[in-house]
């Protein structure tokens, strides 16, 4: 292919000295080059260019009419990025002529009176290294189309609830915090349909979802919803969210919706009704955020039979008292000692061998009992409480870590992935800290990788690319979690020293038997050994995905085929 490759690359001599040209067509033939083309004069350079864009360029400098100069700026401003490479013809030694051909693209340079050996050899080089570029970046170009349409794919499903096919709460609280971004005033009515759970009981759940999605959108194609959207929340939950500049209508308002929602709704072949509750919040009752106000728009739902409509008001704080409970629980998470880290195994594919683990946190509170780390991570992270737990997590895991090493029970190539978090990696000192801890535990640096997700440098890219770089340089393996979702962009392998990228489970999940999914991931992981970085898949299931990403050269994976987060004492005992 490579041979095909050189034999028909169009290669394009120009040099007003006819004899020149004619020597280097010979010289061109005689390589077994079929298809190039000489031209005498540089004016011909640009419509030629833009009838076939040539694979190379061999240019004189010093010619009338146009110089090489001028050709050069030429070539870069109408091809751009896709300027081919230009070797320079030209008798001028001086560093002069030399560096003004470099600024504006030059690559290389063949001194006149021509050498053939040299010529053939130093064109030959430049193709090579031309084709590999090109074949890099349409690759390049591929994965980039397939993750940019996974992620629209994953966007739509992220703000879409999969029973009803209405804006999910992910939509509704992107309504509200596009409104507060803008400064208008918002108004929140959770609207619970009390029979649905009734209903799903004796008429099934699809009935059940159907009604519900009925409701919704009967609700949002109504003038009450004018300006806003209508979003599923729960089972029997609906949510109306829209501008309101006016407090005091918004009882008005839900007594429309009363009105619109409550009496039968044909579903299929049934007649189904249920009754209505609503509670209303308004940012004008001193938010503290979208996620505020939906809390309070709940928490101001009559009980049943008590009520069909009520507002938001000072007494009502029930709803906010486990958030609460839970902020100020959390400064007790590191000196209490109730933080846990579990361990899940990561495996080399080829070999089903045990080669590393992630580090997990656990919470078990003396107040308010276990809590999942969806809820109090970022909550810690809303807090600033993310920096003591954080460096807790770092000095816990290279704790372990460096106990399984003195007992000399871990492989050459095991890693230990410690997780950080955005605003822990933002924090100054960070890799300081991480450095130190390393070297006072003595260990290998390569035994730790930190992970971090992509929010963890979106933001600043410049200074994550300094702090992640640091930590290379040290021999810390740097890792992307969560690869292929939210914000991920294939600038981020080229711009970030990263070591490890790991697939999100939303890539793995249907790789079995899914076209796309598989052709993605063969590209994620053809390109990502581009750039010298392993590949990790995460949420591994079944061994027909094993089977997949086994074929596709997946390096490593973690998941439920191979082995829960467990324990440290029960990993301990898988080492």
């Amino acid at each position: 292919m490579l041979e095909d490759y050189l034999a028909d690359a169009r290669i394009l001599v120009v040099d007003d000295t006819p004899a020149n040209v004619e020597l280097l067509l010979d010289i061109l033939d005689d390589a077994g080059y079929r298809n190039t083309l000489g031209l005498t004069d540089p004016r011909e350079v640009a419509p030629e260019i833009k009838r076939c864009p040539p694979d190379l360029v061999l240019l004189d400098i010093r010619m009338p009419h146009l110089s090489g100069f001028d050709v050069l700026r030429h070539i870069r401003w109408q091809l751009g990025v896709m300027a081919p490479p230009v070797i320079v013809l030209t008798a001028q030694t001086d560093r002069e002529t030399r560096s003004e051909s470099l600024e504006l693209g030059a690559i290389d340079f063949l001194n006149k009176p021509f050498d053939q050996g040299e010529v053939q050899q130093r064109i030959h080089n430049i193709l090579v290294a031309h084709c590999q570029s090109r074949d890099l970046r349409g690759q390049t170009e591929l994965l980039q189309t397939l993750v940019d349409r996974q992620t629209a794919e994953l966007r739509s499903i992220a703000l879409t609830d999969s029973a009803t096919g209405l804006p999910n709460r992910r939509a509704v609280l992107a309504k509200v915090d596009g409104l507060l971004a803008i400064a208008r005033q918002v108004a929140v009515f959770f609207i619970v349909a009390d029979d649905v759970e009734d209903i799903a009981r004796l008429q099934g759940y699809p009935a059940a979802e159907r009604l519900l999605q009925s409701l919704g959108e009967l609700a949002g194609g109504s003038p009450v919803a004018q300006g806003g959207i209508v979003g599923c929340w729960g089972s029997s939950e609906l949510v109306l969210v829209q501008p309101s500049d006016d407090p005091a209508a918004l009882e008005k308002t839900a007594q429309r919706l009363l009105r619109l929602l409550e009496g039968d709704h044909r579903v299929d072949d049934l007649l189904l009704a249920t009754p209505i509750r609503i509670g209303i919040a308004h940012s004008s009752d001193g938010i503290a955020g979208s996620e505020d106000l939906l809390r309070k728009a709940a928490a101001a739902i009559p009980a049943r039979f008590a009520g069909v409509v009520g507002r938001y008001g000072p007494g009502l704080d029930e709803a906010l008292v486990r958030r609460r409970q839970l902020r100020q629980a959390l400064k007790q998470a590191v000196p209490g000692g109730e933080l846990a880290l579990v361990f899940q195994p990561k495996i080399d594919l080829a070999s089903r061998r045990l080669i590393g683990a992630e580090a997990l946190l656990r919470w078990h509170s003396a107040s308010v009992g276990a809590v999942r780390p969806d809820l109090f991570i970022p909550l810690a992270e809303e807090t600033g409480d993310i920096l003591a737990i954080g460096d807790w997590v770092l000095d816990e895991g290279i704790r372990h870590l460096r106990g399984w090493h003195d007992a000399g029970r871990l492989a050459d190539d095991f890693a230990l992935a410690l997780n950080v978090s955005s605003r822990q990696l933002q924090h100054d000192g960070f890799v300081e800290g991480v450095l130190r801890r390393v070297a006072e535990s003595g260990l290998p640096p390569a035994r730790i990788k930190i992970e971090v997700t992509e929010s963890g440098f979106i933001h600043d890219l410049k200074e994550a690319q300094a702090r992640l770089g640091a930590l290379r340089a040290a021999g810390v393996g740097v890792s992307i979690d969560d690869f292929g979702t939210g914000y991920s962009s294939l600038s981020y392998l080229k711009s970030l020293p990263v070591s490890e990228l790991k697939i999100d489970r939303s890539f793995v999940r249907e790789i079995g038997h899914d076209a796309d999914d598989q052709k993605l991931v063969e590209t994620i992981i053809v390109i990502a050994h581009l750039f010298g970085c392993s590949v990790v898949a995460e949420g591994i299931e079944t061994e027909a995905q094993l089977e997949v990403l086994r074929r596709l050269g997946c390096d490593e994976g973690q998941g439920y085929l191979f082995s829960p987060p467990v324990s440290v004492d029960e990993f301990a005992r898988m080492l």
